[in-house]
């Protein structure tokens, strides 16, 4: 499970309220790759991430000020609620049940 701190490479779809798809890893045929907690992402993602499993599919509903608030960003209004569509591809030195086997 992601905790404070671990390296985790995440895909993901982000689109605003109207449905319209801002950013997507998976377009870019590369996950994102990122430390959890140290704000290297926007707020809502360093707290919505936590606990995740690998493989693990989940949606995340992010408000403007776990965002990027009143100043928005390229094709994101100020203001913005986010919807993200988030998957948990690896966590860096994480254990699976292959590992155990060996």
């Amino acid at each position: 499970k992601v905790k404070k701190g671990d390296k985790v490479s995440v895909h993901y779809e982000g689109r605003l309220e109207d449905g319209t798809i801002f950013d997507s890893s998976y377009n870019r045929g590369s996950p994102l790759v990122f430390q959890v907690g140290v704000g290297q992402v926007i707020q809502g993602w360093d707290q919505g991430l936590e606990d995740m499993c690998i493989g693990e599919i989940r949606e995340l509903i992010i408000p403007a000020d776990l965002a990027y608030g009143d100043r928005g960003i390229g094709p994101i209004p100020p203001k913005a609620t986010l919807y993200f569509t988030t998957e948990l591809v690896d966590i860096a030195g994480a254990k699976t049940h292959h590992d155990d086997e060996l």
